[in-house]
């Protein structure tokens, strides 16, 4: 197993020193997660000297991984994706190969993640959207209310990816298009919360539940989250397929990282940023100011801290005034997460344990989830109120890494938590927050670990590590503001009041300083892979950008239209067969394959090149 000493050693450790900034740099990007290394990679590719300043001990944002006693390592934010964000990754490294493989998670019958609600069994969710026909066994006289949602959440996720195209125009061009191309349906659905629409859709409250499936992961409760980022992850993950990168989430930035590097950029940790500097004469961002009083010139800076960090911190109160910028918006910030880290003696087969999820949400004595969620975040220490969790199990979703544990295996427990609910340490040093704010963490640790023994019994007495970070956690690695965990708040008032939308376009009102990742156009790896592309795009200007794409593209269509090939091949060959086997007598009961046998066993590609539109990443983005 990788030691945390060759770890820090790594490409993504490259600590700051003044003397290690490049001479005459094109590009700063401030932050190190998926986007700004994407724009930063796109860049350099098309011969810009691009500087990447972290202020953590690690590149990769939300997608490092980090390690604790006993040498296990463990997930800071990139629990699962989609399999084509190994075409994004394609896109922005360039290469004949695509740099990193990403495999489907869960069972040989598909199941990835279970729902659980209140008292009710848990729900098996599976690739492909293979558990309709049991939803509809399930709630069968809902069939009309579950048509409905499938053709409600269908209408907003189609217009999804025309969101993230408009994010690519100038500003004047996005507001009629969001008027005319996104449209009233775009406004009935994306500006409405999840818990909203669903109580439209249906009264039944336990199907509603379902419905909502892993509705943590848009990093906000139903009554906050907007209904487009509930149809993205309830149905975007089934869609598409779960994926885990091969080697773990850490395996993203070290694709990166060398496309900077070897373009004579650089990647530096422990580097933080104090401030844009703007040139007061024309409103133009010139370079920055480290903390340590360093200043580097460029001709521009790229921000991917989020909106907040950005305006609140990193540019003086002087330059917003005078540019009418607000330095904080009304939408506010994300949840975070209070996290248990467990260490478990054993391997997957010694415990009974998959690399499916879990998820549990609390429910009223008469099955309202939305209702016991409204409970508990009204007064999350009140024992009489479960939390909502997932659980997950790094070194299982591994599959080649997984070896390497031996008998020890990895599960993390994450229950969305408010930063408010700690912020009176807040302003403590990390490390040295004090006896009371231990005994707080070992308290939700034990509560943490009772739900996890109430679905795994067979993990009793097999624990030996439980380490608890909360929000505050996120805000001193990730550097998220107030410990959002997928940056500001996934309202509705994101994607459909316009006010909101210019705020986060790419482009700022200060010249040469642009905006990246999740604040820009939603959360979701995949997603703030494509927003470090556009942005990328944005500086690069139409021109260089057909360029880069004309000279990127080539490769990754061949591939896609190879896999698609024989894909069908298969298809046809499997088709035959099922037509001998029935002529012989075997249809009966016989279960026919199908392409997606394949990806289950770990196709790099998953389903993104199976159906009718598998060359491009559509809405159902698995967040």
């Amino acid at each position: 197993m990788e030691t945390k000493d060759k770890m820090l050693r790594g490409i993504c450790a490259d600590r700051y020193r003044p003397e290690k900034i490049p001479d005459s740099v094109d590009t700063i990007v401030i932050g190190s997660g998926m986007s700004g290394l994407t724009s930063a990679a796109v860049l350099s590719r098309m011969g810009q000297r691009v500087l990447v300043l972290e202020q953590h001990y690690v590149a990769g944002g939300g997608s490092h991984m980090f390690q604790l006693k006993g040498g296990l390592h463990f997930d800071s934010g990139l629990h699962y994706l989609v399999p084509y964000s190994g075409l994004l990754m394609w896109l922005a490294t360039g290469g004949n190969e695509m740099p990193l493989r990403f495999e489907r998670i869960g069972e040989p019958d598909g199941t990835f993640d279970r729902i659980a609600l209140g008292s009710e069994p848990p729900f098996a969710i599976k690739h492909d959207e293979g558990h309709l026909p049991d939803l509809y066994a399930r709630f069968p006289d809902r069939r009309a209310d579950i048509d409905e949602f499938l053709r409600v959440s269908e209408q907003v996720l189609k217009r999804f990816p025309l969101f993230v195209m408009s994010k690519a125009f100038p500003a004047w061009l996005q507001k009629p298009w969001h008027r005319y191309v996104l449209g009233e349906t775009w406004q009935r659905y994306a500006g409405r919360s999840l818990k909203e629409v669903l109580q439209e859709i249906t009264d039944e409250p336990l199907l509603a539940g379902l419905l909502a499936g892993p509705w943590m992961d848009t990093g906000a409760p139903p009554d906050r989250a907007s209904f487009l980022l509930g149809a993205c992850v309830a149905r975007g993950l089934a869609i598409e397929g779960g994926a885990y990168p091969v080697g773990g989430s850490q395996e993203l930035a070290k694709c990166l990282v060398p496309v900077i590097t070897g373009a004579g950029g650089r990647v530096l940790v422990r580097a933080a940023v104090e401030e844009i500097l703007v040139d007061t004469s024309n409103d133009r961002a010139t370079g920055v100011r480290l903390a340590d009083g360093t200043l580097v010139a460029c001709k521009r800076v790229i921000s991917s801290v989020g909106y907040h960090n950005t305006f609140g911190k990193l540019v003086s109160e002087d330059v917003t005034e005078r540019l009418e910028i607000p330095r904080r918006l009304p939408i506010g910030n994300s949840c975070g997460f209070i996290m248990a880290n467990i260490g478990l003696r054993g391997n997957a087969e010694e415990l009974g344990l998959t690399s499916a999820n879990l998820w549990y949400h609390p429910t009223r004595e008469d099955g309202d989830m939305f209702g016991a969620v409204d409970d508990f975040m009204a007064n999350p220490t009140d024992p009489d109120q479960d939390p909502m969790i997932m659980v997950t199990f790094p070194s299982i979703k591994d599959r080649e890494g997984a070896e390497t544990y031996g008998d020890k295996t990895t599960c993390q427990i994450l229950c969305m938590a408010e930063h408010a609910w700690f912020a009176r340490y807040a302003d403590l040093p990390t490390r040295r927050r004090g006896a009371e704010y231990k005994a707080l963490k070992k308290e939700w640790g034990e509560r943490l670990v009772a739900l996890l023994l109430r679905f795994y019994p067979q993990l009793e007495g097999r624990i030996e590590l439980v380490d608890v970070s909360t929000p505050l956690s996120i805000e001193h690695y990730l550097g998220a503001n107030e410990g959002g965990a997928v940056g500001l708040d996934q309202t509705p008032e994101r994607f459909t009041d316009w006010r909101m939308v210019e705020r986060l376009d790419a482009r700022t009102p200060i010249k040469g300083l642009w905006l990246t990742g999740q604040d820009t156009v939603t959360c979701g790896q995949p997603v703030v892979q494509g927003a470090g592309l556009i942005t990328a795009f944005r500086v690069l200007g139409l021109q260089q950008s057909l360029q880069y794409l004309a000279r990127t593209l080539p490769p990754i269509v061949r591939s896609l239209v190879q896999k698609r090939r024989r894909s069908r091949l298969d298809s046809a060959d499997l088709d035959s067969m099922f037509r001998r086997d029935h002529r012989g007598g075997r249809g009966a009961g016989h279960r026919r394959a199908g392409p997606d046998d394949a990806s289950v066993q770990g196709d790099p590609l998953g389903d993104a090149h199976v159906g009718s539109n598998d060359a491009l990443p559509d809405a159902r983005t698995g967040l």
